[in-house]
Formats: C-alpha cells, sequence, structure tokens
C-alpha cells in the first residue's frame, strides 16, 4: 500500500507537535509551555532530544513511499501519546487555573483517537512476512536495555532518581520511562520485520536521537554528578549508538546480498 496525503498530513501534524517540545534544545526555558511539570535546563534538553526523535520520524514518514515503512512510526506514536496520556491523568488534581495542562491533554487525546483509528483502517495491510530482521539480535538487544530502563523508572521512580546521573524529579522519571518503553516496543516489532523498509525509519530516528543526547550531555557537563552514575550513562548511550549503526549496516547489508543474488539468478 502506498503512503497517502492522508498519512502525511497526520505526519506533519506530529511534526509540529513534536517541534513545540523539541526547540527546549535552544530554548529550555520554553519547556513549560508545553510540559506540564517543571524541568531544569538539561531536563529541558534531555525532553527535547527525545522529542527530537519525533521529528526525524514524522520527516522521514512523510517522504516514505509505502505505510510498510511507517507502520512501525505510526504504532510507537500511538503507544507514546497513549501513555503519556495515561501518566498525566493521575496528577491532574496538582493541577490549578492557568497551569492545566490544556494542550498537552488535547493533542495527546486527539492523537491518540487518530491513530488508533488509522491503525484500525489499516489492519492487514502491509503484514510483516514470516521471519525475523537479519538484525534482530541487535535490535532486541537495544529493546531489552530500553525496556529495563523503562521499567525501572515507571514502577521505581525514587530508585532511578537516586542513580541518575542529574537531578531529576519522580514524575519526569516516569515521563521518561514512557518513552524508553515505547522505544522497547518499537524495537520488537522490527526485530520481528525481514524488510529493511519496515525498520529504517526507526532505527534512524532512534539514532538522532542517541546522537542528541549525547551531544546535550557533552556540551552540558556542570549538572552530571561525578562518578559511577555518569560513567555509565556515557557507556550505555555510546552502546545504544553503536547497536543502532550495527543494525542499519545489517539490514542494508542483507538487502544488498539479496539484490545481488537476485541479479545472479536466472
Amino acid at each position: 500500500m502506498a503512503n497517502n496525503r492522508w498519512l502525511r498530513l497526520l505526519f506533519v501534524l506530529v511534526l509540529g507537535q513534536a517541534l513545540l517540545l523539541a526547540r527546549a534544545l535552544f530554548w529550555p526555558d520554553r519547556i513549560t509551555e508545553n510540559l506540564p511539570w517543571p524541568a531544569s535546563p538539561l531536563n529541558a534538553r534531555f525532553v527535547a532530544a527525545l522529542y527530537c526523535m519525533g521529528v526525524v520520524t514524522s520527516l522521514l514518514s512523510i517522504v516514505a513511499a509505502r505505510y510498510a515503512a511507517l507502520r512501525i512510526s505510526v504504532i510507537t506514536l500511538c503507544g507514546l501519546t497513549g501513555g503519556l496520556l495515561v501518566l498525566t491523568l493521575p496528577h491532574l488534581g496538582e493541577f490549578h487555573g492557568a497551569d492545566f495542562p490544556w494542550r498537552w491533554l488535547g493533542f495527546y487525546s486527539v492523537d491518540v483517537v487518530v491513530t488508533g483509528w488509522v491503525l484500525w483502517k489499516l489492519r492487514g495491510r502491509d503484514p510483516a512476512p514470516p521471519g525475523r530482521s537479519p538484525a534482530a539480535p541487535l535490535l532486541y538487544g537495544y529493546a531489552g536495555l530500553m525496556a529495563v530502563a523503562g521499567a525501572v523508572m515507571l514502577v521505581a521512580p525514587a530508585f532511578a532518581v537516586g542513580h541518575w546521573p542529574w537531578h531529576l524529579t519522580s514524575i519526569l522519571s516516569q515521563v521518561y520511562s514512557v518513552f524508553f518503553l515505547v522505544f522497547a516496543f518499537g524495537g520488537i516489532l522490527a526485530a520481528s520485520d525481514p524488510r529493511t523498509e519496515a525498520i529504517w525509519i526507526y532505527l534512524a530516528a532512534n539514532l538522532a536521537m542517541v546522537v542528541i543526547v549525547l551531544a546535550v550531555s557533552v556540551l552540558y557537563p556542570e549538572p552530571f554528578k561525578s562518578g559511577t552514575p555518569t560513567v555509565a550513562w556515557y557507556v550505555l548511550w555510546i552502546a545504544c549508538g553503536l547497536t543502532l549503526v550495527a543494525s542499519l549496516l545489517v539490514a542494508v547489508g542483507s538487502d544488498r546480498r539479496r539484490a545481488a543474488v537476485a541479479v545472479v539468478t536466472p
């Protein structure tokens, strides 16, 4: 199934939403216009780095030729916006008057409904063929790391706060957990699809996010704690980046080998 104008319009709208938070990469004080909870400048930039994944995903999904290339993007978008919405609802009593997060709730309520409708409408289209991605072992490793981090930050935010390399609040720990868990789910979906076409957007967007996280960490080192948490931070994010690069190379290399075999086979 070809990518159509309605799917492209969906990702144009998602791009606009993601840019509203991604701009905190350069103007961290603007994060409070969209994020319901206060965030230090470094936390604001980290949130922006996570949303840069959405920016890259949207841009690549707009230009993708087929629905197969952006199916994982739609699924993870639905999961991310739904997860953030569910996380927010129990905290609504903390907001009053002008602080009430109408924009946050409005955006994510609409996103969940629209992406859920799209997934229902297009169910069964361009399904993944039998088999796994040639990069499946690497993708499972990346997904496993993200799943463990996300689960700990969701169910034990106090533990996460104590081991985070800079000052973190419990609610931001849980906000980050939603992203990590969705990244993990996307990795499992990517590992389960043998088509490079179906996983390249996921891989490219996550790699861009990892690079931006590392860049922010290098450019703004002052709030980092000394010792093990900071060392572990760099080791884990560099490992994630290398895993994603290797996954891209393995997937693309497999495609080229299949193409070469098809050329020489009579």
